[in-house]
């Protein structure tokens, strides 16, 4: 299965916060499941950390990578056609 995890989910991963879910939990952990993280929501993290309103990993990319998570670069096509998604909550799986 392919996920793609939003700010909130990522965030709470990697501090093992337990708003995160156990669903989402076992379905982040299957190691058969590729887990990808938007570009924008390291944007966004870095941008909140830099303004001293969010605490997050110095070296997210870092984190990402031990966390085997794959890059998921966005084009300004992709932004665009987002509202064509179907979106399904519980960590956020779109398909579209």
């Amino acid at each position: 299965m392919n996920l793609l995890l939003d700010t909130h989910a990522l965030l709470w991963w990697l501090s093992d916060d337990p708003a995160l879910k156990t669903e989402a939990r076992q379905a982040i952990s299957q190691a058969s499941n590729i887990i990808y993280v938007s570009a924008a929501s390291a944007w966004e993290i870095s941008i909140k950390k830099a303004l001293g309103k969010l605490d997050a990993p110095d070296d997210l990319h870092a984190a990402l990578l031990a966390n085997r998570f794959e890059p998921l670069p966005i084009t300004i096509g992709h932004a665009t056609s987002a509202g064509n998604c179907r979106v399904t909550i519980m960590i956020h799986s779109i398909e579209c």
